[in-house]
């Protein structure tokens, strides 16, 4: 679980100053609602907690979205 967490961090010190200097602040918060989700994810693979394969997920998603189904 060390190693992820070394792993994730230095992720965010080479990807955030660059955002930062060029003040993408957009970019910024997408890559930190990925790098969040990222984290999670593999902390809880590490922890081995039983999770749904990520196929599943998102064709459960992607079936309650309506505007994904007619392409608008």
């Amino acid at each position: 679980m060390f190693g992820v967490i070394v792993i994730m961090i230095a992720i965010a010190v080479f990807q955030v100053p660059p955002l930062l200097k060029e003040q993408q602040y957009r970019e910024l918060l997408g890559f930190g609602l990925v790098w969040c989700t990222a984290a999670v994810y593999a902390l809880l693979v590490v922890a081995r907690v039983p999770l749904p394969v990520v196929i599943d997920v998102l064709n459960f998603i992607y079936e309650r979205i309506p505007f994904l189904k007619t392409g608008m």
